[in-house]
């Protein structure tokens, strides 16, 4: 149950971060300053560089389908 529990708020955590990252592209700064934003925000959230970079391909490809 506890695995569950935890699975869940990652999973809660990921989509935040997707809408952030989203959010923050959507802005329309300037990318140096966006990628900086995104990462330190992902940082605080309890990611790693890479995953964050895997997040980021998901948040930009599902930017595109929309």
């Amino acid at each position: 149950m506890t695995l569950l529990r935890v699975h869940d708020h990652q999973q809660d955590l990921t989509n935040d971060f997707v809408k952030m990252a989203q959010k923050t592209i959507k802005k329309g700064n300037s990318a140096t300053g966006n990628r900086q934003q995104i990462f330190l925000m992902g940082q605080e959230m309890g990611f790693c560089n890479d995953e964050i970079r895997v997040l980021l391909e998901d948040a930009m490809s599902s930017e595109v389908s929309l």
